[in-house]
């Protein structure tokens, strides 16, 4: 039997602050320059517990994408190799100062998750907008067959790929570190398809979410990297003013949350759509 998740139920508390005036509506990152935003505040309900959890654990992936994944295995032994080992690495200019990092990312419209346990079907908006297709959230949510427990990782590439041939998406549950994981990430950006990448990660492991005592089995949407080979570009769709938008992180952060346990929440299970 999959282990079910329940990643809505913060925001369904965060909706009743936004009906006495708590909340006032989503906050728009600074950076978000990759693309514009599109969030209707009339149709989100926000978030109202620091528990957030819309994504379901699989027992197993989906089949979706197995060519387009295979093309992509041959290249990635090569892009790991010009990686740095070091998740804290960074670096230097001419001088020896540490360089400023710039990123290579693919321009996605972004848009906050309109029910708390939608996260599955933001992510993959998001993601299907670099293909210059725009769905509703629920009629994604229809075809990732979510419920009011969330979305299993493994109902996302069938939906993904059913409005796009560019990228032949799959469930994979084979990134072997943060490395690999950042090596992914620059393959689908660069390497001809142009695909955002959507993880299932707790969300105490990022950074933003344990400083804001947050937590939760979620989706995201991996759309860009940094040009020290460890920092990634990543879209949170959570309907919770302080955790959304557009973040720069540490690739270890993001492996560490795809295979997190965090109290009750369940396991994160190395799942990413790529």
């Amino acid at each position: 039997m999959p282990v079910r998740h329940r990643p809505g139920i913060v925001c369904a508390l965060v909706s009743g602050l936004l009906a006495v005036g708590l909340v006032t509506g989503p906050a728009f990152a600074a950076d978000d320059i990759e693309g514009p935003d599109d969030t209707d505040p009339a149709s989100t309900e926000m978030a109202t517990s620091s528990f957030i959890n819309g994504a379901r654990v699989d027992d197993a992936g989906e089949a979706d994408g197995t060519s387009t994944e295979w093309a992509k295995q041959i290249k990635l032994a090569v892009i790991e190799a010009s990686l740095p080992d070091d998740d804290d690495a960074t670096t230097t200019d001419a001088s020896g100062a540490t360089a400023a990092v710039s990123y290579n990312t693919i321009g996605i419209t972004t848009q906050m998750q309109q029910k708390h346990y939608w996260c599955g079907p933001a992510a993959g908006r998001a993601a299907l907008t670099a293909f210059s297709v725009t769905k509703a959230q629920s009629t994604l949510a229809t075809k990732m067959h979510t419920d009011s427990d969330g979305t299993y990782a493994s109902k996302i590439p069938a939906a993904l790929n059913a409005y796009q041939s560019r990228n032949g998406y799959k469930d994979s549950k084979n990134t072997s570190s943060a490395k690999d994981l950042f090596a992914r990430v620059k393959i689908n950006v660069d390497g001809g398809w142009k695909a955002p990448l959507i993880p299932l990660v707790q969300g105490h492991s990022l950074p933003i979410w344990s400083s804001n005592g947050y937590h939760g089995l979620h989706f995201i949407t991996l759309y860009g990297y940094g040009s020290d080979g460890v920092s990634l570009k990543y879209f949170d769709p959570v309907d919770a003013n302080a955790l959304y938008g557009r973040h720069a992180v540490n690739r270890k952060y993001v492996w560490a949350a795809m295979n997190a346990n965090y109290g009750g929440d369940g396991k994160a299970d190395n799942e990413l759509v790529w």
